[in-house]
């Protein structure tokens, strides 16, 4: 019992190993992304960000609606067969994306820009071939060459897009840096696998790929849900609404929330690779670690929401409210992703397949009118509740994470009671927010100071290594 304990605790370790490359790779996007769309709002517009956004959402949808669910069978089929399922991934990945590809036209075509149908069906092909990738260096517990191949790929974006702008090509520059990003992360990705070529087992490669895209299906319910909660929320609102500027605040506002809500996800993303090759289950403390180190940065975001949006862009600051809504949905939508990674390793396709489809319902219920009547506000209120409303199905498989939620979701609460009832600056009641966060997960035992120390170094020393 003790070796067991033991060994789950190693393994807890390596997740939060992993997953601060994984959360490094996100960040550095996140980053090279913030500044990309500040250079492009200032040189181009909020109008070029509203253009661009929705060609990436159109081509973003027709990846989800053909691949949704491959990226977490190939982190799972490679991590349990090992790099021989590659090979096979990548021709899925082809033959998925050419697919796409096809379904991307005529949808960047029905938002009124049929003169970048062609651009959008590039970088759906691209996505896919590279999304394949990424999630081969994660299956093969590759997390530092992820960070790398992904941080190669943010600066081609941020560089290639950025000299775009400055020349001139308005809504194109973002455009052909989305293109160049997914090219270059493909790229460096393959050159860190080494794949093997030896093709001595064609029947082999035939049941490889058999294997990921029954696996894929399997997850296909609840990741075309997920996707629909992110790029395909902003598509349907471009075509709901057809105001450029609110579809790019909207997007905007998105990309904030879920570069927060990268940091528990970027651990669980490594737990599932870590409990699959191992046979044990990180999820738990990934959820409650994870979703612990981010609540000090919503504790200080939600106050600071208008500051944010306005550095940015002033014509974001319309949507400080639809991102303070999104930040309370990112400790619901953690538990969730917790339960689903813990119910792919265990191979529960009945159960994963279920909370896809009550996640797409409501979704698709709630979206049309709630932006029709609240607009962007509207939008991010359909991404809280469809979240809130699957927490008691979740609950179901880890009963033992309601304490953690409570605690750490009702600090996110308390922080914007406090931000709209305190007559002082928000500044003032970011700090008191972030003094809070920390004092009540110390006391509760949520996570004590001390550990939170303790994690800090060890991520230093991860970064030595």
């Amino acid at each position: 019992m003790g070796d067991a304990m033991k060994d789950n605790g190693e393994h807890i370790r390596e997740a939060v190993a992993g997953g601060t490359w994984i959360f490094l790779g996100s960040l550095s996007n996140s980053i090279a992304g913030l500044i990309f769309w500040l250079v492009i709002t200032w040189l181009a517009g909020v109008r070029s960000i509203g253009i661009a956004s929705s060609i990436v959402s159109a081509s973003s949808i027709a990846v989800t609606f053909i691949t949704a669910g491959m990226n977490i069978a190939v982190v799972r089929e490679v991590a349990a067969r090992g790099r021989e399922m590659i090979i096979a991934s990548l021709l899925l990945a082809f033959i998925m994306g050419s697919i796409a590809a096809i379904i991307a036209a005529p949808l960047a075509k029905a938002l009124g820009y049929s003169r970048l149908t062609v651009i959008a069906s590039l970088l759906a092909i691209l996505s896919v071939m590279s999304m394949t990738s990424q999630s081969s260096l994660i299956g093969l517990e590759m997390f530092k060459e992820s960070f790398i191949s992904t941080l190669v790929g943010s600066l081609s974006k941020l560089g290639v897009g950025v000299l775009l702008a400055v020349i001139g090509f308005k809504e194109i520059a973002p455009l052909i840096g989305y293109i160049v990003a997914p090219l270059t992360i493909m790229c460096t990705a393959l050159m860190f696998i080494r794949l093997p070529m030896n093709v001595r087992e064609e029947r082999y490669m035939v049941d490889g790929i058999k294997k990921i895209a029954l696996m894929a299906v399997s997850n296909y319910p609840y990741v075309f849900s997920n996707q629909l909660l992110t790029m395909l929320n902003v598509y349907i609102f471009a075509y709901l609404v057809r105001e450029e500027i609110a579809t790019g605040t909207l997007y905007m506002t998105l990309m904030i929330a879920l570069a927060m809500a990268s940091i528990p996800s970027s651990i669980l993303s490594a737990a599932l690779p870590i409990g699959t090759r191992r046979g044990t289950n990180p999820f738990s403390e990934g959820f409650r670690i994870g979703l612990a180190l981010t609540t000090p940065i919503i504790a200080v975001a939600i106050p600071l929401a208008d500051k944010l949006l306005r550095t940015i862009n002033p014509d974001l600051v319309s949507g400080t409210l639809a991102l303070r809504i999104l930040m309370l949905s990112i400790a619901p939508l953690i538990l969730m992703t917790t339960i689903i990674m813990r119910l792919n390793k265990e191979g529960a396709v009945r159960e994963i397949a279920l909370i896809g489809i009550m996640r797409l319902t409501l979704l698709i219920i709630l979206l049309p009118i709630l932006t029709k009547s609240m607009g962007v506000n509207g939008a991010a209120i359909a991404f809280l509740i469809t979240n809130i409303a699957l927490i008691p199905a979740a609950l179901i498989y880890e009963r033992t994470l309601l304490r953690c939620l409570i605690v750490l979701w009702g600090l996110h609460i308390t922080t914007l009671i406090i931000t709209y009832a305190m007559p002082f600056s928000k500044v003032f009641v970011a700090l008191i927010g972030l003094l809070i966060s920390i004092a009540v997960m110390h006391i509760s035992g949520i996570y004590k100071i001390d550990e939170m120390c303790g994690t800090i170094r060890f991520i230093v020393y991860t970064l030595k290594m």
